[in-house]
């Protein structure tokens, strides 16, 4: 090869096919990229403060529990006789409906590991099938265009429901225990139900609040749950059986609906 000679690449320019082609592709990519980042939930209530409104963006933690299963069933009403076995020895008889039949619970826990260990010692005692049933509900994002104050109220509220179901389920545990009785349990239940008392009475003073349907479920559900505090709080009972799987029964409800509006919430 001569010593002045060169190898030449060619390189050819894309053609305006290929540019087309490939920003077509980016914008695929980013699209379907977006797919996945679903908008939150938007909910917009008044100041009747006059306070400046502002758009923040908070979020609901995610919720789990373990609840033990003392049977599952065909119907509901072989459900309900059976639950009406348990609920004057302390468990909560609460009948639900599931995939595959219908399920009596007897308690809910924080835990796994105290939920499996109940479930087994009743299995041996009793002789019953249980089983730990597992419920869990991804945490939530909730756009909230209103007064900085009113927003702390919305999460407030959420915040108290979810410690209040917590603070109830052990409450009954305690008296199962025999580490309090039913007057002080009674004291605390009625505690309880003011502390909702208070902060719904400020939430629904919040033009829009009611109105709104992310914030008015929150309402209800608060509401709902006060008034079975307030109900339990005056039971006429000395026998802590019987108040314990009252207390349990409540407490169960509103874990499972509280779970149900995180998905509701994550559905919209």
């Amino acid at each position: 090869m001569p010593e002045n000679a060169r190898v030449r690449v060619r390189r050819d320019r894309p053609s305006a096919l290929s540019w087309t082609l490939a920003l077509m592709l980016t914008m695929l990519c980013v699209y379907l990229l977006t797919l996945g980042l679903a908008a939150a939930p938007e909910a917009a209530i008044d100041s009747n403060s006059g306070a400046p409104r502002v758009t923040e963006e908070t979020s609901f933690a995610a919720a789990e529990a373990y609840f033990v299963s003392l049977g599952r069933f065909e119907t509901d009403t072989e459900a309900r006789i059976e639950a009406a076995r348990y609920t004057p020895r302390g468990a909560a008889g609460y009948v639900l409906e599931t995939a595959d039949g219908f399920l009596v619970l007897g308690a809910v826990y924080e835990d796994r590991a105290e939920a499996e260990s109940v479930a087994r010692a009743l299995s041996q005692s009793e002789g019953l099938d249980c089983a730990v049933y597992e419920e869990h509900a991804d945490g939530a994002r909730l756009r909230v265009t209103a007064a900085e104050a009113d927003i702390a109220l919305v999460t407030g509220a959420e915040a108290l429901l979810r410690d209040l179901a917590g603070e109830t389920r052990d409450l009954a545990l305690q008296l199962d225990r025999g580490e309090t009785d039913s007057g002080a349990a009674r004291t605390l239940l009625s505690v309880a139900a003011s502390r909702l008392e208070d902060i719904l009475s400020r939430l629904r003073s919040v033009s829009g609040a009611q109105e709104n349907p992310v914030t008015a479920r929150l309402l209800a559900m608060a509401e709902q749950f006060r008034a079975s505090l307030f109900v339990l709080s005056g039971e006429n009972t000395q026998n802590t059986l019987s108040l314990s799987a009252k207390i349990k029964y409540n407490s169960i409800n509103i874990t499972l609906e509280h779970m149900r509006y995180l998905r509701d919430l994550n559905a919209l």
